[in-house]
């Protein structure tokens, strides 16, 4: 189907211009719809890029804590050296608490205390 103008909804999704042709379309021109999606893979990459930064930071901070035989540390002294708890490669239970890894790295948090750092293997 064919129209002068889709509907008075009816706007491009890159610069917000009305769309006129089929009533399928969602850009107003080839320019527009490849900068969008440039846009969107650039965000993608972007949010996974900012997920290993902060899990290498992890990595980075609970290596330090390994080095120094640092078994059991509070999380508030270990988030202050960078850590985020939040960012980590794996979630197991074992026993009554979780079992978190950051790549080969496995530690538990319980009670404000990492805890059981050791590496796999």
């Amino acid at each position: 189907m064919y129209n002068s103008y889709n509907d008075e909804n009816a706007h491009c999704l890159e610069c917000g211009e009305p769309i006129y042709g089929r009533t399928d379309k969602r850009f107003c021109s080839g320019q527009c719809r490849s900068k969008y999606h440039r846009h969107r893979v650039y965000a993608h990459e972007q949010q996974v890029e900012s997920a290993m930064d902060a899990l290498f930071k992890n990595y980075s901070v609970l290596e330090q804590l390994l080095m120094l035989q640092c078994k059991r540390s509070p999380l508030a002294a270990v988030e202050a050296m960078g850590f985020n708890k939040d960012f980590v490669t794996r979630v197991t239970k074992k026993g009554k608490h979780l079992e978190y890894r950051c790549f080969d790295l496995i530690y538990s948090v319980s009670a404000g205390y990492l805890f059981g750092l050791r590496r796999d293997g």
